[in-house]
């Protein structure tokens, strides 16, 4: 291992299902000497993204904290969508869990959620969490707004059962675009319906969407057009101040400079 590489490696190891580990079990995962383990551990502790836990184990450090609020204060898309999901929420007509998701690469992630007190069940999209590009409303708008080259780049990695399932997939996008919404029911989660809408800003490389799940026992057909209309106001009043966000950061650096 050399440069990044071995610290990535390393921090990589660390999930909600393994959160510590010793040098020892490190050095046998990564099939790595053990003094070079001991080394890059020590320089993580000085660095704070590691630390000591009970016995000879190590998990992950204070520094995530500091970044992941460093994060929350400054990021755009969380600043201008994290205010209104709660008020999202209390608009819709039934209980739900609204998400704020963007793209990472060829991945989606959700950055901010908000759920209503008596939702029973949990959703996979859980903030800090990748999940896949082509599965579920709040991933499909993401990629319904990309065309051409990028989205046949962007979906080069992805696996589609058979050209009939990849068929499907892009007429149900061209048919998301003329609504101008997406709709799911039980492609991610069992028993939940998503709907979902684009939140675009090219300046700063915004792709993202705006999401409400319900309980698809709570759902009925009368609930949609109240849906897709709260997504929608919520969309373009996010977008508008993602636009102020971009402004102020303009404004800053040109007094800077």
């Amino acid at each position: 291992m050399s440069g990044f590489t071995r610290y990535n490696k390393i921090l990589n190891l660390f999930s909600e299902q393994r959160s510590s580990w010793t040098v020892l079990e490190i050095s046998d995962e990564l099939k790595t000497p053990s003094s070079t383990i001991y080394r890059i551990v020590r320089e993580l502790v000085l660095a704070e993204f590691l630390e000591s836990a009970a016995g000879a184990y190590f998990r992950l450090g204070p520094a995530f904290i500091k970044f992941n609020r460093i994060i929350n204060l400054s990021d755009p898309l969380v600043r201008a969508g994290q205010p209104f999901l709660k008020k999202l929420a209390n608009e819709n007509p039934i209980e739900s869990v609204n998400v704020l998701a963007r793209l990472y690469g060829n991945k989606v992630m959700c950055v901010a959620d908000y759920k209503t007190p008596f939702f029973k069940n949990n959703t996979s999209y859980q903030k800090g969490k990748l999940m896949p590009l082509i599965y579920g409303a709040t991933s499909r708008a993401i990629i319904m707004k990309i065309v051409g080259k990028s989205l046949e780049d962007l979906l080069k990695q992805e696996t589609f059962y058979d050209d009939n399932d990849k068929d499907t997939f892009f007429k149900n996008l061209k048919n998301d675009n003329k609504k101008g919404y997406c709709k799911t029911e039980g492609q991610v989660d069992k028993g939940l319906i998503g709907f979902a809408v684009p939140i675009n800003n090219k300046k700063l490389g915004i792709e993202a969407s705006l999401s409400s799940i319900f309980n698809s026992i709570d759902f009925l057909p009368e609930h949609e057009p109240i849906i897709y209309a709260n997504l929608t106001s919520y969309s373009l009043l996010i977008e508008r101040y993602i636009n102020q966000i971009f402004d102020d950061i303009q404004n800053y650096h040109q007094i800077s400079s």
